[in-house]
C-alpha cells in the first residue's frame, strides 16, 4: 500500500478507531429516521401536493405553490441520497458521517425559513414543522461527534 494511502476492503475496517457502540446506534436511529421523512416528502409533494397544503396550511396551493414545494422535493431527495449512501458506507468511509451531518445542517436552515416566512400554519403544520430543525441540530451534532470519533 503507498504511503498515506487509506487501507480498503475488511483492512479498512480494523484501521478504523472503534466509534462507541451508543453512537452508533444513534446515528443508524437517526439516518434512518432522516431517510424515511426525506422520502415521504419527496413522495407527499410530487405524488399528493394539495394533501400537503389541506395538512400543513388548511388551505389549496395557488399557482406557483405547487411548483416550489415540488422544488424543496428535488432538495429532500438529494438529502435522502445522500443518506442512503450514507447508511451503507459510513462504517468503511466515515466521511460519509461529515457528510450527511452538512446534508442535514443546509436543511435546518430551510426548515426555519419556511416556518419563518408561511402565512399560516394548521396546529398539525406546527407540531410537524417546529421539531426538525432542532432535531436536525442534534443529528448534525451526532454525526459530526461520531466523525471526529473515527479520525482517532
Amino acid at each position: 500500500m503507498a504511503a498515506g494511502a487509506l487501507p480498503r476492503g475488511p483492512a479498512a475496517t480494523l484501521a478504523l478507531p472503534m466509534i462507541e457502540r451508543r453512537l452508533k446506534i444513534l446515528i443508524l436511529v437517526f439516518l434512518w429516521a432522516a431517510l424515511v421523512e426525506d422520502t415521504l416528502l419527496v413522495v407527499m409533494a410530487w405524488l399528493a401536493p394539495d394533501l400537503w397544503f389541506r395538512v400543513f396550511h388548511a388551505s389549496t396551493p395557488g399557482s406557483l405553490d405547487v411548483a416550489f414545494l415540488r422544488r424543496s422535493a428535488g432538495q429532500w431527495a438529494a438529502f435522502a441520497l445522500a443518506q442512503a449512501i450514507a447508511l451503507g458506507r459510513w462504517r468503511r468511509d466515515p466521511v460519509w458521517l461529515a457528510i450527511a451531518a452538512g446534508v442535514r445542517f443546509s436543511d435546518l436552515f430551510t426548515d426555519l425559513a419556511y416556518v419563518a416566512s408561511v402565512p399560516y400554519l394548521t396546529r398539525i403544520g406546527w407540531a410537524l414543522l417546529l421539531p426538525p430543525p432542532i432535531l436536525n441540530l442534534v443529528g448534525v451534532v451526532i454525526l459530526l461527534r461520531a466523525y471526529r470519533q473515527s479520525a482517532g
